[in-house]
C-alpha cells in the first residue's frame, strides 16, 4: 500500500512537472511571436516579454525548469526560424538568453525580501534593480554576438545595446506586472483596501478613460511624429492612479496604457515612431507604476500599523479617540443619534491563568471579529486595552443600541476557550448622545459606569446608562 501511494505521488509530481513545462513552452512561444511584431532589425525586437516566462518559472518552481525553458526557446522560434536550421548566431543568442534570465530567476528565488505578487517596495526595488542589471549584461552580450557573427557598424552598436536592454526590460516588466495581478486576484493572500474593494465597475470605467486618453494622444502625436516631445504625457494618468489607488490599479493602468500604445503601433501603422523612445516609454511607465504604487501600499501599511492594535486589528486607543471625536461632532452638527458601547470580557484573567496567554489571545481575536460582524461601515470599533473594547454606533437610538448590544453579547457567548468547552461571556455598558454639550469622555464614562453595574449585578448582561439611578451611579463611582 505504501509503495502504491509512493508511486502515485511520484506520478502526480511528474504530471505536474509536465503540465507546467507545457504551459511554459506555450507562454514563451506566444510571447516570442508577439515580440516579432516589433522587430526593428536582425534578431532585435523593440519589445520582448518572453524572457519573463523563464524568469518566473525558474523563480517560482526552481532550476528544474531550466531544461523546459531551453526547449521553449527552441520551439518559440520555430514558426519563423526553425531551430534545426539554426547556425552559430541563433544558438549563441538562445544560450545567452537562457543563461542570463535563468540566473536572474535563481537569484530572485534566493532573495528573501523578494516575493510575487508585487505589493512591497522592497520586492519592486529588487526586481527593477536586478532586472536592469541582468538585461543590460544580456544586451551587451547580444551586441557582441551579433557583431562577431553577423557584423554591425560601430555607430550602430549603442542603438543595438539600448534596443536589447530597454526592450527586454520593458517586456519582462510588463509580463511580470500582469502575472503579479493574476497571482494577486487568484490567491488573495494580501488584504488590500483599494478601488477594487467596492466592485469592478468603477475601476473598469477609470481604465476605459485612461485608454481613451492614450488613444487620443497617440493619434495626435502619430500625425505629427512628435512622440519624443509629447508621448510622455501618457505617464500622467498612470502617476495619478499609482498615487491614489495603490499597486494593483497602478499596474492595471500601466498595462492598459502600454497595451493601448502597442495596439496603435501595430494597427495604425505608427512605425515611424522612434523605437528607442517607444521602448523607454513602456519601461518608464511600468517602473513608475510599480514604485509609486508600492510606495503607497507601504504608507498605507505603516498608517494601519500606527493606528491599529496588532493582535485584534481594531483601532488602538489613540486612533479610536480621534475617529470617535470626529464622528461625535458630525452627529451633533447633523442632529443624529449616537451610542457608545463598552465591552468587557468576564473573568478574562481566569482564561489567561488557566489556559495561557495564547488561548487568551485567541479569545480576544474572536471577540474582535464578533464586533466587526455586528458593526456597520460607519460605526467605529476599538480596543482600549486588555480585554476592554468600545464601539461607537453612528445614528443609533437607545432601542437600536440595546438591540445591537444584545446581539453582540449573544454572539460572543458562543465563543469557546480554545481546546475546552468553556464559553466566554461579556458585560456591556451603553450610553447615548442626549445633548449637544455631551463630550466623548462623558459618554465613555457613562458607558463605563453602566458596564460596572452589569458586572456587579451578575455579569453576562447589557446595561444602559439611561436606566441607572443616582444610587447606582454613586456606588459605581466609589467602586472605580
Amino acid at each position: 500500500m505504501a509503495i502504491t501511494q509512493g508511486r502515485l505521488m511520484m506520478l502526480s509530481t511528474k504530471m505536474i512537472f509536465l503540465l507546467r513545462s507545457l504551459l511554459l513552452i506555450f507562454l514563451y512561444t506566444f510571447l516570442w511571436n508577439f515580440a516579432g511584431l516589433f522587430e526593428i532589425g536582425n534578431l532585435v525586437s523593440a519589445f520582448y516579454p518572453a524572457a519573463g516566462v523563464i524568469v518566473f518559472f525558474v523563480y517560482r518552481f526552481g532550476p528544474i525548469y531550466i531544461l523546459p525553458s531551453a526547449i521553449a526557446v527552441m520551439v518559440g522560434a520555430s514558426f519563423v526560424d526553425p531551430f534545426w536550421q539554426w547556425g552559430a548566431i541563433q544558438i549563441s543568442m538562445a544560450i545567452r538568453q537562457l543563461f542570463f534570465y535563468s540566473i536572474l530567476g535563481l537569484v530572485l528565488k534566493k532573495t528573501s525580501k523578494f516575493s510575487l505578487p508585487l505589493n512591497r517596495l522592497s520586492s519592486v526595488t529588487i526586481l527593477i534593480g536586478s532586472l536592469s542589471v541582468t538585461s543590460f549584461l544580456s544586451a551587451l552580450t547580444a551586441t557582441f554576438l551579433i557583431s562577431t557573427f553577423v557584423g554591425i557598424d560601430t555607430d550602430q552598436e549603442l542603438n543595438i545595446i539600448m534596443s536589447f536592454w530597454i526592450g527586454d526590460l520593458g517586456g519582462i516588466l510588463l509580463f511580470l506586472a500582469a502575472l503579479s495581478l493574476f497571482l494577486d486576484f487568484y490567491f488573495k493572500n494580501y488584504d488590500y483596501n483599494d478601488v477594487f474593494q467596492k466592485g469592478l465597475v468603477y475601476p473598469i470605467l477609470l481604465l476605459v478613460i485612461i485608454s481613451s486618453a492614450t488613444t487620443l494622444l497617440f493619434v495626435a502625436t502619430g500625425l505629427t511624429t512628435e512622440l519624443g516631445n509629447f508621448g510622455y504625457l501618457i505617464l500622467l494618468p498612470v502617476a495619478w492612479a499609482s498615487s491614489f489607488y495603490g499597486i494593483r490599479f497602478a499596474l492595471f493602468s500601466a498595462i492598459c496604457v502600454n497595451t493601448t500604445a502597442i495596439w496603435h503601433y501595430i494597427y495604425l501603422g505608427l512605425s515611424n515612431y522612434p523605437a528607442i523612445e517607444l521602448q523607454t516609454l513602456f519601461s518608464v511607465n511600468l517602473v513608475m507604476a510599480m514604485l509609486l504604487g508600492a510606495s503607497l501600499e507601504e504608507r498605507k501599511t505603516a498608517l494601519f500599523d500606527a493606528t491599529h492594535d496588532s493582535l485584534t486589528q481594531m483601532l488602538n486607543r489613540k486612533a479610536f479617540f480621534q475617529e470617535s471625536t470626529a464622528l461625535l461632532e458630525r452627529c451633533k452638527r447633523q442632529k443624529r443619534n449616537m451610542a457608545v458601547l463598552m465591552i468587557d470580557i468576564d473573568h478574562f484573567k481566569v482564561v489567561n491563568d488557566n489556559w495561557g496567554h495564547e488561548a487568551g489571545d485567541q479569545v480576544l481575536m474572536q471577540v474582535a471579529e464578533c464586533c466587526r460582524q455586528i458593526c456597520r461601515s460607519t460605526d467605529i470599533q476599538g480596543r482600549l486595552g486588555g480585554e476592554e473594547f468600545a464601539l461607537i454606533l453612528d445614528d443609533a437610538g437607545p432601542n437600536q443600541a440595546i438591540a445591537v448590544a444584545e446581539r453582540l453579547r449573544l454572539s460572543i457567548s458562543s465563543i469557546l476557550v480554545p481546546k475546552t468547552d468553556t464559553n466566554i461571556t461579556t458585560s456591556i455598558g451603553i450610553s447615548h448622545l442626549l445633548t449637544i454639550d455631551d463630550t466623548l469622555n462623558q459618554l465613555l464614562k457613562q458607558a463605563d459606569l453602566a458596564l460596572y453595574t452589569a458586572k456587579r449585578t451578575g455579569r453576562n448582561k447589557c446595561q444602559s446608562a439611561s436606566t441607572l439611578n443616582t444610587e447606582d451611579a454613586s456606588l459605581n463611582l466609589k467602586a472605580t
